[in-house]
């Protein structure tokens, strides 16, 4: 392989690793995003089972 050819994998191969690291970003937001949606519908049957007692 020439350099040339060595210089664009490695260029390809940098391109991957940040896409990669960008969708891992994306993917824990994400995750994050939905452990708060989980707790703010735990919170509202909470209240919801409260006011159907009263």
């Amino acid at each position: 392989m020439n350099s040339y050819g060595k210089v664009e994998t490695e260029s390809k191969t940098e391109i991957k690793k940040d896409a990669i690291q960008s969708s891992d970003e994306s993917i824990q937001f994400h995750e994050e995003e939905q452990k708060s949606l989980q707790e703010k519908m735990k919170k509202l049957n909470e209240k919801q089972q409260d006011l159907a007692m009263n």
